[in-house]
Protein backbone atom coordinates (compact mmCIF):
# COMPACT_ATOMS: atom_id res chain seq x y z
CA UNK A 1 0.00 0.00 0.00
CA UNK A 2 1.44 3.38 -0.80
CA UNK A 3 0.69 5.76 1.87
CA UNK A 4 1.65 9.36 1.90
CA UNK A 5 1.23 11.91 4.49
CA UNK A 6 1.21 15.71 3.81
CA UNK A 7 0.99 18.42 6.93
CA UNK A 8 -0.47 21.30 5.11
CA UNK A 9 0.18 24.25 7.64
CA UNK A 10 3.19 26.28 8.48
CA UNK A 11 6.38 24.27 8.53
CA UNK A 12 4.52 21.17 6.45
CA UNK A 13 6.18 18.05 5.05
CA UNK A 14 5.64 15.01 3.32
CA UNK A 15 6.10 11.33 4.64
CA UNK A 16 5.81 8.79 1.87
CA UNK A 17 6.36 4.54 2.82
CA UNK A 18 5.35 1.67 0.24
CA UNK A 19 3.98 -1.27 2.41
CA UNK A 20 6.13 -1.01 5.56
CA UNK A 21 9.09 0.54 3.21
CA UNK A 22 10.32 3.97 3.98
CA UNK A 23 10.61 5.91 1.07
CA UNK A 24 11.04 9.89 2.13
CA UNK A 25 10.64 12.40 4.52
CA UNK A 26 10.85 16.12 3.13
CA UNK A 27 10.38 19.60 4.04
CA UNK A 28 7.64 21.43 1.19
CA UNK A 29 9.83 24.94 1.87
CA UNK A 30 12.83 23.03 0.51
CA UNK A 31 11.25 23.03 -2.72
CA UNK A 32 9.42 26.10 -3.33
CA UNK A 33 11.59 27.91 -0.88
CA UNK A 34 9.33 30.20 0.80
CA UNK A 35 10.39 29.61 4.37
CA UNK A 36 8.13 27.68 5.94
CA UNK A 37 5.03 27.47 3.62
CA UNK A 38 3.04 24.59 2.69
CA UNK A 39 1.66 25.98 -0.34
CA UNK A 40 2.43 22.63 -3.64
CA UNK A 41 5.30 23.83 -5.85
CA UNK A 42 5.66 22.44 -9.53
CA UNK A 43 9.07 20.81 -7.84
CA UNK A 44 7.78 18.82 -5.21
CA UNK A 45 5.37 17.59 -7.07
CA UNK A 46 7.61 16.11 -10.08
CA UNK A 47 9.74 14.73 -7.41
CA UNK A 48 6.75 12.68 -5.80
CA UNK A 49 5.56 11.97 -9.25
CA UNK A 50 9.43 10.56 -10.44
CA UNK A 51 8.75 7.68 -7.62
CA UNK A 52 6.26 6.14 -9.98
CA UNK A 53 3.89 5.59 -7.22
CA UNK A 54 0.12 6.15 -7.24
CA UNK A 55 -0.55 6.63 -3.46
CA UNK A 56 -3.81 4.53 -2.18
CA UNK A 57 -3.94 6.87 1.38
CA UNK A 58 -3.16 10.39 1.72
CA UNK A 59 -3.20 11.52 4.86
CA UNK A 60 -4.05 15.61 5.33
CA UNK A 61 -3.18 17.15 8.44
CA UNK A 62 -3.63 20.75 9.35
CA UNK A 63 -3.71 23.58 11.69
CA UNK A 64 -5.23 27.12 11.03
CA UNK A 65 -4.26 28.68 7.93
CA UNK A 66 -4.19 24.99 5.58
CA UNK A 67 -3.59 24.78 2.36
CA UNK A 68 -5.06 20.78 2.38
CA UNK A 69 -7.24 21.47 -0.88
CA UNK A 70 -4.40 22.87 -3.02
CA UNK A 71 -2.29 19.81 -2.12
CA UNK A 72 -6.07 17.78 -2.86
CA UNK A 73 -5.99 19.48 -6.22
CA UNK A 74 -2.21 19.25 -7.30
CA UNK A 75 -1.86 15.21 -5.98
CA UNK A 76 -5.14 14.80 -8.48
CA UNK A 77 -3.83 16.94 -11.39
CA UNK A 78 -0.29 15.50 -11.52
CA UNK A 79 -2.16 11.33 -11.72
CA UNK A 80 -0.29 10.92 -8.16
CA UNK A 81 -4.34 9.63 -6.68
CA UNK A 82 -7.10 8.26 -8.45
CA UNK A 83 -11.22 7.65 -7.37
CA UNK A 84 -9.97 4.47 -5.18
CA UNK A 85 -7.80 6.91 -3.55
CA UNK A 86 -8.48 7.44 0.08
CA UNK A 87 -7.92 10.71 1.79
CA UNK A 88 -8.02 11.14 5.37
CA UNK A 89 -7.86 14.37 7.24
CA UNK A 90 -6.48 15.17 10.26
CA UNK A 91 -7.53 18.42 11.70
CA UNK A 92 -6.45 20.09 14.44
CA UNK A 93 -7.01 17.77 17.00
CA UNK A 94 -4.08 15.80 18.71
CA UNK A 95 -1.16 18.40 17.43
CA UNK A 96 0.81 17.39 20.40
CA UNK A 97 0.21 13.51 19.97
CA UNK A 98 1.61 13.68 17.12
CA UNK A 99 4.59 15.45 17.91
CA UNK A 100 5.30 12.34 20.26
CA UNK A 101 4.61 9.93 17.16
CA UNK A 102 7.73 12.05 15.06
CA UNK A 103 9.68 11.37 18.57
CA UNK A 104 9.53 7.88 18.77
CA UNK A 105 10.27 7.27 15.07
CA UNK A 106 13.70 9.40 15.16
CA UNK A 107 15.32 9.18 18.87
CA UNK A 108 12.94 6.19 20.50
CA UNK A 109 9.79 6.21 23.21
CA UNK A 110 10.22 6.35 26.64
CA UNK A 111 8.53 6.24 29.62
CA UNK A 112 7.81 10.28 29.40
CA UNK A 113 7.08 12.06 26.17
CA UNK A 114 7.32 15.59 26.37
CA UNK A 115 5.73 18.33 24.38
CA UNK A 116 6.92 21.85 24.83
CA UNK A 117 5.49 24.67 21.81
CA UNK A 118 3.87 27.88 20.82
CA UNK A 119 0.41 26.30 20.32
CA UNK A 120 -1.22 22.64 19.73
CA UNK A 121 -4.74 21.81 19.57
CA UNK A 122 -7.81 24.02 20.78
CA UNK A 123 -8.26 23.39 24.34
CA UNK A 124 -11.86 24.74 25.84
CA UNK A 125 -9.52 27.79 26.83
CA UNK A 126 -6.72 28.62 24.59
CA UNK A 127 -4.38 25.84 23.10
CA UNK A 128 -2.22 23.22 23.80
CA UNK A 129 1.13 24.47 24.98
CA UNK A 130 3.37 21.97 27.06
CA UNK A 131 2.38 18.22 27.56
CA UNK A 132 3.05 15.04 28.91
CA UNK A 133 2.51 11.63 28.18
CA UNK A 134 2.57 8.53 29.26
CA UNK A 135 1.72 5.78 26.89
CA UNK A 136 0.08 8.26 24.91
CA UNK A 137 -2.25 9.62 27.55
CA UNK A 138 -2.16 12.93 28.72
CA UNK A 139 -0.92 13.22 32.49
CA UNK A 140 -0.13 16.60 32.62
CA UNK A 141 -0.76 20.06 30.32
CA UNK A 142 -0.51 23.41 31.08
CA UNK A 143 -0.56 26.81 29.62
CA UNK A 144 2.30 28.81 30.67
CA UNK A 145 2.90 30.23 27.60
CA UNK A 146 6.29 29.15 26.99
CA UNK A 147 6.47 28.92 23.72
CA UNK A 148 4.21 32.01 22.93
CA UNK A 149 6.42 34.31 25.42
CA UNK A 150 9.37 33.81 23.09
CA UNK A 151 7.04 34.96 20.00
CA UNK A 152 6.38 38.03 21.82
CA UNK A 153 10.03 38.82 22.20
CA UNK A 154 10.88 38.15 18.85
CA UNK A 155 7.82 40.53 17.69
CA UNK A 156 8.90 43.15 20.28
CA UNK A 157 12.60 43.00 19.25
CA UNK A 158 12.69 41.99 15.59
CA UNK A 159 9.44 43.78 14.64
CA UNK A 160 8.95 40.29 12.28
CA UNK A 161 5.91 39.97 10.65
CA UNK A 162 2.47 38.30 12.31
CA UNK A 163 2.39 34.70 12.36
CA UNK A 164 6.42 34.72 11.22
CA UNK A 165 7.91 35.16 14.76
CA UNK A 166 8.20 31.46 15.88
CA UNK A 167 10.78 31.50 12.86
CA UNK A 168 12.70 33.74 14.47
CA UNK A 169 13.21 32.71 18.00
CA UNK A 170 17.12 31.77 17.57
CA UNK A 171 17.71 34.68 17.23
CA UNK A 172 16.40 36.05 20.50
CA UNK A 173 18.23 33.44 22.32
CA UNK A 174 21.78 34.52 20.79
CA UNK A 175 20.96 37.74 21.40
CA UNK A 176 20.27 37.02 25.21
CA UNK A 177 24.26 36.60 25.79
CA UNK A 178 24.75 40.03 25.04
CA UNK A 179 21.58 41.80 26.27
CA UNK A 180 21.04 41.88 30.31
CA UNK A 181 16.83 42.12 29.47
CA UNK A 182 16.79 39.22 27.03
CA UNK A 183 19.07 37.25 29.46
CA UNK A 184 17.11 37.48 32.65
CA UNK A 185 14.01 36.51 29.88
CA UNK A 186 15.96 33.13 29.05
CA UNK A 187 16.85 32.39 32.37
CA UNK A 188 13.33 32.57 33.10
CA UNK A 189 11.97 30.45 30.11
CA UNK A 190 14.86 27.97 31.77
CA UNK A 191 13.22 27.97 34.70
CA UNK A 192 9.84 26.89 33.37
CA UNK A 193 10.86 24.44 31.07
CA UNK A 194 13.30 22.69 33.95
CA UNK A 195 10.00 23.14 36.49
CA UNK A 196 7.96 21.23 33.99
CA UNK A 197 10.67 18.51 33.11
CA UNK A 198 10.17 15.20 34.69
CA UNK A 199 13.41 14.34 35.75
CA UNK A 200 14.18 10.83 34.46
CA UNK A 201 13.35 8.41 31.13
CA UNK A 202 12.03 11.49 29.09
CA UNK A 203 11.74 12.38 25.25
CA UNK A 204 11.23 15.68 24.37
CA UNK A 205 10.05 17.43 21.46
CA UNK A 206 8.08 20.42 19.79
CA UNK A 207 9.22 24.04 18.88
CA UNK A 208 10.93 24.75 22.20
CA UNK A 209 13.17 21.82 22.31
CA UNK A 210 15.31 23.79 19.75
CA UNK A 211 16.21 26.49 22.61
CA UNK A 212 19.67 24.92 22.52
CA UNK A 213 20.54 26.59 26.29
CA UNK A 214 17.53 26.12 27.71
CA UNK A 215 18.15 21.93 26.81
CA UNK A 216 21.72 22.60 28.20
CA UNK A 217 20.53 21.89 32.01
CA UNK A 218 19.07 18.47 31.00
CA UNK A 219 22.44 17.24 29.51
CA UNK A 220 23.61 14.68 32.77
CA UNK A 221 19.53 13.52 33.38
CA UNK A 222 19.17 10.07 33.25
CA UNK A 223 17.67 8.55 29.54
CA UNK A 224 16.85 12.42 28.09
CA UNK A 225 16.61 12.26 24.76
CA UNK A 226 15.76 15.37 22.05
CA UNK A 227 13.72 14.78 18.94
CA UNK A 228 15.91 16.19 16.21
CA UNK A 229 12.37 17.16 13.76
CA UNK A 230 10.77 18.63 16.95
CA UNK A 231 8.95 21.74 14.94
CA UNK A 232 5.66 21.06 12.59
CA UNK A 233 8.11 19.85 9.96
CA UNK A 234 8.17 16.36 11.79
CA UNK A 235 4.23 16.25 12.18
CA UNK A 236 3.67 14.32 8.88
CA UNK A 237 6.15 11.79 9.88
CA UNK A 238 4.35 11.48 13.32
CA UNK A 239 0.80 11.05 11.43
CA UNK A 240 1.91 8.86 9.28
CA UNK A 241 3.67 6.59 12.19
CA UNK A 242 0.06 6.73 13.78
CA UNK A 243 -1.78 5.41 10.82
CA UNK A 244 0.77 2.69 9.76
CA UNK A 245 0.94 1.61 13.87
CA UNK A 246 4.78 2.69 13.16
CA UNK A 247 5.16 -0.56 11.04
CA UNK A 248 8.52 1.29 9.16
CA UNK A 249 11.65 2.19 9.97
CA UNK A 250 13.81 5.59 9.02
CA UNK A 251 17.07 4.81 7.48
CA UNK A 252 18.46 7.50 9.91
CA UNK A 253 16.96 10.17 12.40
CA UNK A 254 17.61 13.36 10.29
CA UNK A 255 19.11 11.70 6.71
CA UNK A 256 15.49 11.31 4.94
CA UNK A 257 14.70 13.44 1.94
CA UNK A 258 15.31 12.88 -1.78
CA UNK A 259 17.75 10.63 -2.72
CA UNK A 260 20.07 13.33 -5.20
CA UNK A 261 20.41 12.61 -9.13
CA UNK A 262 23.91 13.92 -9.95
CA UNK A 263 23.63 14.96 -13.38
CA UNK A 264 26.53 17.50 -13.71
CA UNK A 265 25.48 18.59 -16.81
CA UNK A 266 24.15 21.95 -15.42
CA UNK A 267 27.72 22.81 -13.95
CA UNK A 268 28.62 23.76 -17.98
CA UNK A 269 30.63 26.84 -17.07
CA UNK A 270 32.28 25.44 -14.23
CA UNK A 271 35.08 23.46 -13.44
CA UNK A 272 34.15 19.82 -12.50
CA UNK A 273 37.00 17.48 -11.57
CA UNK A 274 37.54 14.20 -9.63
CA UNK A 275 39.10 15.34 -5.57
CA UNK A 276 39.74 13.79 -2.71
CA UNK A 277 39.55 14.54 1.10
CA UNK A 278 43.18 15.91 1.33
CA UNK A 279 42.71 18.29 -1.20
CA UNK A 280 39.30 19.48 0.08
CA UNK A 281 41.48 20.36 3.44
CA UNK A 282 43.20 22.17 1.86
CA UNK A 283 41.04 24.26 -0.35
CA UNK A 284 38.94 24.76 3.90
CA UNK A 285 41.85 26.67 5.44
CA UNK A 286 41.19 29.06 3.30
CA UNK A 287 37.75 29.05 1.65
CA UNK A 288 33.91 27.92 2.66
CA UNK A 289 33.54 24.90 0.87
CA UNK A 290 29.93 22.89 -0.29
CA UNK A 291 29.38 19.71 1.14
CA UNK A 292 26.54 17.99 -0.74
CA UNK A 293 25.65 14.56 -0.47
CA UNK A 294 23.28 12.09 0.12
CA UNK A 295 19.29 12.47 1.43
CA UNK A 296 19.14 15.96 2.80
CA UNK A 297 18.87 16.43 6.26
CA UNK A 298 15.81 17.41 7.59
CA UNK A 299 14.95 19.96 10.81
CA UNK A 300 16.51 23.13 11.56
CA UNK A 301 20.44 22.27 10.79
CA UNK A 302 22.81 21.49 8.37
CA UNK A 303 24.76 18.24 9.51
CA UNK A 304 27.17 17.40 6.94
CA UNK A 305 25.04 16.57 4.14
CA UNK A 306 24.09 20.15 2.91
CA UNK A 307 26.70 22.22 5.11
CA UNK A 308 28.76 25.16 4.53
CA UNK A 309 31.85 24.37 6.10
CA UNK A 310 35.54 26.33 6.83
CA UNK A 311 38.59 26.08 9.08
CA UNK A 312 37.58 27.18 12.03
CA UNK A 313 41.20 28.17 13.04
CA UNK A 314 41.16 30.71 10.44
CA UNK A 315 41.00 34.53 12.66
CA UNK A 316 38.74 35.35 9.67
CA UNK A 317 36.60 32.63 9.11
CA UNK A 318 33.52 34.37 10.57
CA UNK A 319 33.80 37.14 8.10
CA UNK A 320 34.62 35.17 4.72
CA UNK A 321 31.62 32.23 5.66
CA UNK A 322 29.08 35.61 6.12
CA UNK A 323 29.78 37.17 2.76
CA UNK A 324 28.15 33.86 2.23
CA UNK A 325 25.55 33.74 5.26
CA UNK A 326 25.07 37.21 6.31
CA UNK A 327 23.99 36.33 9.76
CA UNK A 328 23.46 38.90 12.63
CA UNK A 329 26.67 40.32 14.09
CA UNK A 330 25.33 38.33 17.90
CA UNK A 331 24.70 34.89 16.34
CA UNK A 332 27.32 32.48 16.86
CA UNK A 333 28.64 29.68 14.07
CA UNK A 334 28.94 26.15 15.16
CA UNK A 335 31.58 23.47 15.22
CA UNK A 336 31.42 20.22 14.04
CA UNK A 337 33.62 17.21 15.46
CA UNK A 338 34.97 14.51 15.33
CA UNK A 339 32.81 12.66 18.02
CA UNK A 340 35.75 10.82 19.63
CA UNK A 341 37.82 14.19 19.81
CA UNK A 342 34.57 16.43 21.52
CA UNK A 343 35.81 15.82 25.00
CA UNK A 344 39.62 16.75 24.32
CA UNK A 345 37.59 20.50 23.29
CA UNK A 346 34.39 20.86 25.02
CA UNK A 347 32.89 19.91 28.52
CA UNK A 348 30.94 17.01 26.17
CA UNK A 349 30.35 13.96 27.35
CA UNK A 350 27.98 12.16 25.33
CA UNK A 351 27.25 12.50 21.82
CA UNK A 352 25.13 15.43 20.30
CA UNK A 353 24.96 14.70 16.47
CA UNK A 354 21.84 17.04 16.14
CA UNK A 355 23.34 20.19 17.54
CA UNK A 356 20.95 20.42 19.88
CA UNK A 357 22.41 21.19 23.14
CA UNK A 358 25.48 23.64 24.22
CA UNK A 359 28.86 22.75 26.16
CA UNK A 360 31.58 25.06 27.59
CA UNK A 361 34.30 25.14 25.52
CA UNK A 362 38.11 23.94 27.27
CA UNK A 363 39.54 26.25 24.88
CA UNK A 364 39.03 29.79 22.85
CA UNK A 365 37.63 28.74 19.79
CA UNK A 366 36.29 32.52 18.68
CA UNK A 367 34.90 31.93 15.02
CA UNK A 368 32.23 28.78 16.43
CA UNK A 369 31.57 29.81 20.14
CA UNK A 370 29.52 32.73 21.36
CA UNK A 371 30.80 35.08 24.16
CA UNK A 372 29.17 32.99 27.30
CA UNK A 373 32.22 30.34 26.28
CA UNK A 374 29.78 27.86 24.68
CA UNK A 375 29.09 26.42 21.34
CA UNK A 376 26.72 24.42 19.68
CA UNK A 377 28.25 21.49 18.79
CA UNK A 378 27.66 18.35 16.15
CA UNK A 379 29.73 15.62 16.97
CA UNK A 380 30.13 13.77 14.05
CA UNK A 381 30.94 9.73 13.92
CA UNK A 382 31.79 7.09 11.44
CA UNK A 383 28.13 5.60 11.66
CA UNK A 384 26.46 8.43 11.08
CA UNK A 385 28.31 10.04 8.06
CA UNK A 386 31.03 8.03 6.70
CA UNK A 387 32.28 10.73 4.22
CA UNK A 388 31.95 14.13 6.51
CA UNK A 389 33.69 11.99 9.31
CA UNK A 390 36.75 10.98 7.05
CA UNK A 391 36.97 14.53 5.35
CA UNK A 392 37.19 15.40 9.57
CA UNK A 393 40.00 12.52 10.15
CA UNK A 394 41.91 13.98 7.48
CA UNK A 395 41.88 18.06 8.42
CA UNK A 396 44.84 19.31 10.78
CA UNK A 397 42.58 19.61 13.64
CA UNK A 398 39.35 17.36 14.37
CA UNK A 399 36.43 20.54 13.87
CA UNK A 400 35.65 22.73 11.03
CA UNK A 401 33.16 25.80 11.28
CA UNK A 402 29.22 23.84 10.17
CA UNK A 403 26.44 26.37 8.78
CA UNK A 404 23.92 25.27 6.80
CA UNK A 405 24.24 25.37 3.06
CA UNK A 406 21.63 28.24 2.39
CA UNK A 407 21.81 32.09 0.96
CA UNK A 408 20.25 34.13 3.55
CA UNK A 409 16.56 34.38 3.73
CA UNK A 410 16.69 30.78 1.40
CA UNK A 411 15.95 27.10 2.86
CA UNK A 412 18.44 24.33 2.67
CA UNK A 413 20.09 23.55 -0.82
CA UNK A 414 17.89 20.66 -2.01
CA UNK A 415 19.45 19.50 -4.87
CA UNK A 416 21.67 20.17 -7.52
CA UNK A 417 19.74 22.96 -9.19
CA UNK A 418 19.54 24.67 -5.71
CA UNK A 419 23.96 24.49 -5.17
CA UNK A 420 24.15 25.65 -9.03
CA UNK A 421 21.95 28.94 -7.82
CA UNK A 422 23.91 29.79 -4.63
CA UNK A 423 27.28 29.29 -6.82
CA UNK A 424 25.67 32.00 -9.14
CA UNK A 425 24.91 34.28 -6.71
CA UNK A 426 25.99 33.85 -3.55
CA UNK A 427 29.49 33.49 -3.33
CA UNK A 428 30.21 30.51 -3.20
CA UNK A 429 33.56 29.27 -4.97
CA UNK A 430 33.85 25.65 -4.12
CA UNK A 431 31.52 22.57 -3.63
CA UNK A 432 31.96 19.39 -2.27
CA UNK A 433 30.37 16.04 -3.42
CA UNK A 434 31.86 13.45 -2.15
CA UNK A 435 29.39 10.61 -3.17
CA UNK A 436 31.48 11.01 -6.35
CA UNK A 437 34.28 12.43 -5.24
CA UNK A 438 33.92 15.40 -7.24
CA UNK A 439 34.73 19.07 -6.77
CA UNK A 440 33.20 21.91 -8.48
CA UNK A 441 34.62 25.16 -8.71
CA UNK A 442 34.04 28.83 -10.29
Amino acid sequence: MNIIAIHTSHDGSISIVKGSEFIVHAQIDRFSNIIASAIPCSKILNAIKQLDMVFDVVLMSFLNGSAHWLWEDALRSYNLINSKTKIIYYEDKHHHYFHTMCAKMTVGDNENMVVIDGGGSPLDKGFEEETIFKKNKIIKQTQQSIGIDYEKQVKKRLKTRPYRSFRDCGKIMALSVYDKELNIFQKQIEKKIKNFMPKTNVTYTGGVAQNVLANAQFLNYKNFKIDPLCTDQGISLGVLAHYTKMNFKLPHPVYLGFKPKYDLSIFKNYKVKQTTHEEVCKILKDNPVALFQGRSEQGQRGLGNRSLIMDATNPNAKNIINRIKKREWYRPFSPAILEEKAKDYFNCNQPSPYMLYVFKNKIKLKSVMSDDGTSRIQTVSKKDNLHFYNLLKNFHVPFVLNTSLNMAGHTLVEDLEDLKYMMDYGNLKYAYLPDIKTLITQ
